[in-house]
């Protein structure tokens, strides 16, 4: 099962905390509906949902 993207949306919902440091200073980065940059580490990350606990 994937998900699909639906039509309209253009990014997931927002992330709230940085993987890394867990600071909240994050920003949309690049081009891809999946990347954030976090302005206290400098990092930049993606973020992807690949599955939800629903079993089939």
């Amino acid at each position: 099962m994937t998900e699909e993207p639906q039509a309209g949306r253009t990014r997931q919902l927002p992330v709230f905390h940085c993987p890394y440091c867990g600071d909240e200073e994050l920003t949309p980065h690049g081009d891809s509906a999946d990347g954030w940059r976090c302005g206290a580490c400098l990092r930049a990350f993606t973020v992807r949902l690949i599955a939800t606990g629903v079993q089939q």
